[in-house]
């Protein structure tokens, strides 16, 4: 089959240039090669786009590979797909492995992600797009509550109010000092301010030191009780920046609320989220104009 006849269904997108025509029918895809030092556009959303994907899949497979290196990633203008290939490594006992990770932006400069696919390449599930879930599940997908918010960001989800703070067990799940250094926490925390602040540059990002403070994590479904494993859940995130604060001698508290859904079915990850500084949410509340929660 040419190229000009193939169906855009059957492209392998992780794949260029062999892999589809590029700049024709309106697919093509600016193609980046990451490594050997050289610059790359938005390098520090790839790289936490990439740690996105293998949270996806640890979360999933219940693995532990951690990201070694970034290899290529194919992307479009404005709002894209990224199609990402990458070397993933265990910590446990070194071994490397190749990835292909697909995150979707659905808005631009905001934390609103999706990501279908995350898998080892050369897997028989990497040959078939239409089906990026590894494992088949049969758990029924709960219907009180959407993988995604249509109208984010208009319906953020507002800090809890100092009246109830976390102190219903029921409704919050509260992290103990070893789970709060989870490095998926930081991640969605990195991944709200490099969206909502696109020319953050991969050599910025040493000047991040963030301390993760307080975490709660509040179920989506009404039938599972918050849990660290929750998959549909609003995790609310207290932390400090703590390179602002040695530089000016003043404290720098800031909270970021990220809702995440891992679609039973699909396997899809979804989040969406904000930070702010704490002191300006606690006025804003104060004055409503935060929204209600939503499901």
């Amino acid at each position: 089959m040419s190229q000009s006849c193939v169906r855009m269904e059957e492209l392998d997108f992780f794949n260029f240039p062999e892999g589809f025509p590029p700049r024709r029918g309106g697919y093509g895809l600016i193609h980046v090669e990451s490594g050997g030092g050289r610059a790359y556009p938005n390098s520090a959303l790839v790289k936490f786009y990439a740690k996105l994907g293998l949270h996806r899949y640890n979360r999933l497979e219940g693995t532990n590979f951690e990201l070694d290196s970034l290899m290529t990633f194919n992307i479009r203008s404005a709002a894209s797909p990224y199609y990402i290939t990458l070397v993933a490594r265990l910590p446990s006992s070194g071994l490397q492995q190749i990835f292909q990770v697909l995150v979707e932006e659905e808005r631009l400069g905001y934390l609103d992600l999706t990501c279908p696919i995350s898998r080892p390449q050369g897997t028989e599930s990497s040959k078939k797009e239409s089906t990026p879930f590894l494992r088949p599940h049969s758990e029924p997908v709960s219907a009180t509550y959407q993988d995604r918010l249509v109208d984010w960001p208009s319906s953020i989800i507002p800090w809890p109010s100092s009246e109830i703070a976390f102190s219903d067990t029921k409704r919050f799940y509260m992290l103990n000092e070893s789970e709060l250094q989870c490095d998926w926490i930081s991640l969605y925390v990195e991944l709200a301010i490099c969206t909502a602040h696109r020319k953050i540059k991969a050599r910025d990002l040493s000047n991040f030191d963030l301390e993760i403070v307080q975490v709660a994590i509040e179920s989506l479904d009404d039938k599972e009780p918050p849990s660290l494993m929750s998959r549909a859940a609003v995790i609310y995130i207290a932390y400090k920046d703590v390179v602002k604060s040695l530089r000016t001698g003043e404290p720098y508290h800031y909270q970021a609320v990220v809702r995440r859904v891992i679609n039973e079915a699909t396997g899809t990850l979804s989040i969406q989220g904000d930070c702010w500084i704490a002191a300006a949410a606690t006025a804003l509340a104060d004055r409503g104009l935060r929204s209600s929660p939503t499901s």
